[in-house]
């Protein structure tokens, strides 16, 4: 099927920008893609000048290519680039309007502007669509990211130089927990934290690089720990919701460590597949037993990993989705 997919070009650290049209042509797909990123003198300066008009030319350009190429289905990731008409404009060609979206639950907010105007709408947490129907919304549906095995793999030959690793985005309650275990572990830190922690943070020394990274290098950093950390950026606020490094660092063969949501356990089997920890004390004793317990850290990632490639795929999850939607 011809599948128009859009996608916002212009948030470079979105690797689903890549991953979801890939994955649908390597389903089979015909995929017409078009990415909201200012290209072109005109389209750069009118962006600087006035979103909204901005917002429109582009609106109008992605419309004409709906008529166009005349796709079965209007795929959008995110969804926060077009305006409610153009949505509604699209459904009027006759054509299936879908929105998969990633950010819940900490924009749940703006989500909810948007969300009815889809005919499908997908979200990564499956705790928060009662949320949803409390607001009238019931054309939403629970659909997590999932790894990309030409991406998310294992690199032979890779040491473990790294004893317990993060690699994200700084937040308050990042910076505190890590603040806790670099007491007593080596922890390293990729991100761009630099600005954000005191002069005196004693996370400084732990930071390396300081700045962004790609899919590519993360896939480095993941088969060179020994241990994962994954903390979500809700931690402490909500139990629902996962983030995309619960699937991304299993797809690369790593032992992760992770703060319990309800959505993982039907995913990966708690001390199988993942080790869930539900506060600091928990995470600590969890971090120590295992990094004294190479052969168990082992078993658990090497079961990460395959259940991740076996059923975790975007190709599964576009699969399904494609389902929902009635084209299965």
């Amino acid at each position: 099927m011809k599948i128009l997919v859009t996608f916002p070009g212009h948030l470079k650290t979105v690797p689903m920008n890549r991953y979801i049209p890939e994955s649908l042509v390597r389903m089979g797909h015909e995929v017409v893609p078009f990415s909201y990123e200012a290209k072109g003198l005109y389209s750069i300066l009118l962006k600087k000048a006035d979103k909204a008009r901005w917002v429109e030319y582009m609106d109008r350009r992605l419309l004409a290519l709906v008529r166009k190429t005349r796709p079965d289905a209007f795929l959008t990731i995110y969804g926060v680039d077009h305006g409610i008409q153009l949505i509604e404009s699209v459904k009027a060609e006759g054509v299936t309007t879908i929105c998969w979206w990633l950010n819940d639950p900490f924009q749940f907010e703006r989500s909810t502007r948007m969300a009815g105007s889809f005919d499908f709408y997908f979200t990564n947490s499956d705790g928060i669509i009662p949320e949803y129907h409390k607001r009238g919304l019931h054309n939403v549906h629970y659909l997590p990211v999932g790894v990309y095995p030409p991406v998310h793999r294992r690199i032979p030959g890779k040491r473990h130089v790294y004893d317990v690793s993060f690699a994200g985005d700084w937040s308050p309650v990042r910076e505190d927990i890590l603040t806790n275990l670099a007491v007593d572990f080596d922890v390293t830190i990729f991100g761009p934290w630099k600005k954000k922690l005191g002069k005196g943070s004693p996370l400084m020394s732990r930071l390396k690089g300081g700045k962004f990274f790609s899919p590519e290098e993360m896939v480095g950093i993941f088969n060179r720990s020994k241990v994962v950390l994954n903390i979500h950026s809700w931690y402490g606020r909500t139990d629902y919701g996962i983030n995309p490094r619960v699937f991304e660092a299993n797809g690369c063969g790593a032992f992760q460590v992770c703060d319990w949501k309800q959505e993982i356990p039907a995913l990966y089997e708690d001390g199988k597949e993942i080790v869930l920890y539900k506060d600091l004390p928990e995470l600590k004793d969890g971090i120590a037993y295992y990094l004294s317990h190479e052969a168990e850290r082992a078993a658990i990632a090497d079961n990460g990993y395959a259940r991740s490639h076996g059923e975790h795929t975007y190709e599964h999850r576009l699969t399904k989705m494609l389902s929902v939607c009635g084209f299965g």
